[in-house]
């Protein structure tokens, strides 16, 4: 009987240290050191240094495969339609900064593309390209004020544009239309169509 008795009490003794709340000296305070938040900020700030100049230079790759893109896209679009229409006079693609008229040399501020058939006077603009995004320079070399496709396919003149950014030469492409009317672009950056290194302005 008096086992029993002891082994109530000691019940009743674990319950009443259960229900016991902690004095101020127990409570555990959890959070961080200042070791290890100045340790987490300086890992944080390496990353990012590694993170930023290699996204900024995705946006600038990527800026100008865009360009060069559009600028291929324009011109085997008007090598197309010269062929198809067959148009008397051919088909132009020139620099434009109003989108209805050839003005210029500079590419940068976009280009359109133009059926000049006499027989459908003022010329029929077939395509406009608004002026490019960014900081890039197009040079022209060859047939700057434009580039003219005859029914033939062939090309009054030849034609290359060099793209540049602001990492200079070496990330140069360039687009070249030869006497044929063959449209080709740069594949490596810093390289023309013929391998050759290109030079920024």
């Amino acid at each position: 009987m008096l086992d029993i008795a002891q082994a109530g009490l000691s019940i009743i003794d674990s319950m009443n240290r259960l229900m016991e709340f902690p004095t101020q000296g127990s409570i555990a305070v959890r959070g961080f050191t200042l070791i290890e938040i100045l340790v987490t900020l300086s890992v944080a700030a390496i990353l990012m240094s590694m993170a930023v100049p290699a996204f900024n230079s995705f946006v600038l790759n990527d800026r100008d495969v865009g360009q060069i893109n559009s600028l291929v896209g324009s011109l085997n679009y008007a090598r197309s339609e010269a062929i198809k229409r067959a148009s008397a006079n051919g088909i132009i693609v020139c620099p434009s900064t109003n989108g209805t008229t050839c003005s210029g040399t500079a590419w940068v501020g976009g280009w359109i593309v133009l059926d000049l058939n006499p027989a459908d006077p003022p010329p029929l603009v077939l395509q406009t390209v608004p002026a490019l995004n960014g900081s890039n320079t197009l040079t022209a070399v060859g047939a700057a004020t434009g580039i003219t496709f005859l029914t033939s396919g062939l090309v009054t003149a030849p034609l290359t544009i060099r793209v540049c950014d602001t990492r200079g030469a070496n990330f140069a492409r360039d687009v070249e239309v030869n006497v044929t009317g063959r449209v080709a672009a740069s594949q490596t950056p810093g390289q023309a169509v013929s391998g050759a290194a290109l030079v920024c302005p």
